[in-house]
């Protein structure tokens, strides 16, 4: 059977559309130190009452940040805020980033950051903060780190390192960088609190340190649907404890959501900049864990809530999808030689 041009054109915006509508993502529940926390869930928390408190900061949708040089890079847009509620786990115990039904055209890095909040994470202004990486992955054997968080049940899951014997307050920060959009990168990123208890000794400076937003200044995105795209190199520095990580071209990934076994390195904890620090902490590599934790308090996910009446927006949809052209005709051609 022969295609019309009318066909084909057709078919093409239907390939493209679904990824237009359905675009986004956020983290919608974690697990800490083997406890389960609901996430920010913006299409009903702002409409219940009372309103929860989270430990996760709250993202005013499913949408992206667009602007690497904005304070929303930082924690999402409305994430300069603190939450109302802060989780407590041991240095070494695992966080678990359970994310929303990721789209799987929505390809690119992920990596995960932390900072001390200095004091109460409830009052602490994130947009001036020192991170340092404790995981990251990229582009490697042909799969991003994307694809990996869906095969793994749309979970991420980074260690926390190990700390001062002392408490400390922390900001976790994951984020997946889209890179489906060419020439507009999506940034979604999403920050916890986290009150770390453990055992160390030092404390990371220099160039283990970055500031966010400014890490991505100096960033060439690339196209990943063009044929000459081979490899990416990861931005920001190497996680604590991996020389390899943030250097080179192809993915030297600290992290993997799916790996087989769990690192813990030697590396150390991170302070905010005008925060004096005494000890710190050693990073460790992500690895690939099921959530066994049953749901716990007011700032654990909760069994019911009273809504109001006011009706909770649905999906934003503001993601404008833009695939090459080459990859909607590698669809077409295919589609087309079956019905040949």
């Amino acid at each position: 059977m022969m295609f019309s041009s009318i066909s084909l054109a057709a078919l093409a915006v239907a390939l493209v559309a679904p990824s237009a509508v359905n675009a986004h993502g956020y983290v919608q529940d974690l697990t800490v130190g083997g406890k389960s926390y609901s996430g920010w869930l913006p299409f009903t928390d702002p409409y219940a009452s009372p309103v929860p408190k989270r430990i996760v900061r709250k993202v005013p949708d499913d949408g992206p940040v667009l602007d690497a040089t904005s304070s929303d890079v930082v924690c999402n847009k409305g994430g300069e805020s603190g939450a109302g509620a802060v989780a407590t786990a041991a240095a070494g115990s695992q966080v678990v980033f359970h994310w929303t039904n990721w789209p799987a055209d929505h390809q690119g890095p992920i990596s995960t950051y932390m900072t001390s909040c200095n004091g109460d994470c409830k009052n602490f202004d994130a947009s001036n903060a020192k991170w340092f990486k404790v995981d990251a992955a990229g582009f490697s054997n042909g799969k991003w780190a994307a694809t990996q968080l869906i095969e793994n049940g749309m979970k991420w899951t980074s260690t926390i390192p190990i700390h001062p014997t002392t408490r400390l307050n922390e900001l976790i920060r994951n984020e997946i960088v889209a890179l489906h959009s060419v020439g507009q990168p999506q940034f979604y990123p999403s920050c916890a609190q986290i009150e770390v208890t453990g055992g160390g000794s030092t404390v990371p400076s220099g160039s283990e340190l970055v500031s966010i937003p400014g890490l991505y200044n100096s960033v060439q995105w690339p196209d990943i649907w063009s044929d000459n795209f081979k490899s990416f190199k990861i931005p920001g520095p190497a996680a604590l404890g991996d020389s390899s990580s943030g250097s080179g071209n192809s993915d030297p990934a600290s992290s993997s959501p799916d790996a087989s076994s769990t690192k813990v390195s030697s590396a150390s904890h991170a302070s905010s900049t005008h925060a004096a620090s005494t000890a710190g902490s050693p990073s460790a590599s992500s690895t690939h864990v099921s959530s066994t934790a049953a749901h716990t308090s007011a700032e654990s996910k909760p069994t019911s809530s009273t809504v109001a009446t006011s009706s909770a927006p649905a999906s934003t949809g503001r993601c404008k999808t833009k695939r090459s052209r080459g990859m909607v005709k590698r669809h077409v051609s295919h589609h087309a030689k079956r019905h040949h």
